[in-house]
């Protein structure tokens, strides 16, 4: 069952043997216990890494004909597991005309060569190996050109092909190493598709409800009931300790609804194979979904 601010606060004052308030705001000692629940929240996202706080997200263009190929980290994602842009252009060699994401196309063998338009991987790089490939382009290339970040740095770039590698940078740019300009002036949001991790939002008010599963609740208030008879009347809750051990055991075995795959298959493999021998690998580590 989910709780609000007010409902764990009273819980953990009347564990404390302290007055009854009808708001977080009541006393001074309610509002101690509101600040450790808020700390004891936190401390579970970082530490449990809960499915619910990824979610699919779109860049932030920059709109920037100067800098097309420029887009920013949204606000509020704390980081980003992978990107991917949609390639609209169906002609392989980059000269067919542009269309739009939602249009149907249907190949023609007679047309030439074609792909489907979907959504291809940008391959996220280090900020050093990003800048040391980018510094190999041509500019006397008539597909390459530049622009200048913050007045400063100078970035080449291509500019008639879909973008392949990026880089962020001040956990705030993302920048490409091209775009396509028979398609579009700059890259744009619509096209673009991250997974990453949101950053959790709190309110001090009584109604704010932490943003959890029903199940996890037991696990945020033995968390701050611990915390808070440690640090108001710095004694030990031997019960609520041990109630965190086997609720951080349940969150970690059932935060996600389907595992697909397991967290286990998920790690990489380490293992040694024999000489000559030839391992099979999943299809989930082929199609590089371990990354």
């Amino acid at each position: 069952m989910k709780l609000t601010n007010l409902q764990m606060t009273q819980s953990i004052l009347s564990s404390l043997g302290a007055d009854e308030v009808n708001s977080v705001s009541d006393s001074p000692e309610s509002l101690q216990v509101l600040e450790i629940i808020r700390q004891s929240y936190f401390n579970i996202i970082d530490k449990l890494d809960l499915p619910e706080t990824w979610q699919l997200v779109q860049l932030q263009p920059s709109l920037d004909i100067d800098a097309p190929v420029l887009m920013y980290v949204p606000s509020g994602v704390a980081k980003i597991d992978w990107i991917k842009y949609f390639n609209t252009n169906v002609f392989s060699d980059s000269t067919g005309g542009g269309h739009d994401i939602n249009v149907d196309i249907i190949s023609d063998p007679d047309v030439g060569t074609m792909t489907t338009p979907g959504y291809e991987y940008v391959t996220i790089l280090p900020i050093r190996q990003f800048i040391d490939m980018t510094n190999g382009f041509n500019p006397s290339e008539t597909d390459v050109f530049s622009f200048t970040l913050n007045n400063k740095y100078t970035f080449y770039y291509k500019s008639g092909k879909q973008p392949q590698y990026c880089t962020i940078l001040s956990n705030n740019y993302v920048i490409f190493d091209s775009f396509d300009s028979s398609q579009d002036s700059t890259l744009q949001a619509s096209k673009s598709m991250a997974f990453g991790q949101i950053k959790p939002t709190w309110s001090n008010t009584d109604e704010f409800i932490p943003d959890l599963n029903d199940e996890q609740f037991p696990l945020l208030l033995n968390e701050a009931k611990s915390l808070a008879f440690f640090e108001l009347k710095q004694t030990p809750h031997p019960l609520a300790e041990r109630e965190i051990k086997r609720g951080r055991s349940a969150v970690q075995r059932d935060k996600a609804v389907h595992e697909s795959p397991s967290y286990f298959d998920a790690l990489p493999n380490f293992g040694r194979r024999g000489i000559g021998a030839r391992a099979p690998v999943s299809l989930f580590k082929s199609l590089g979904w371990d990354r």
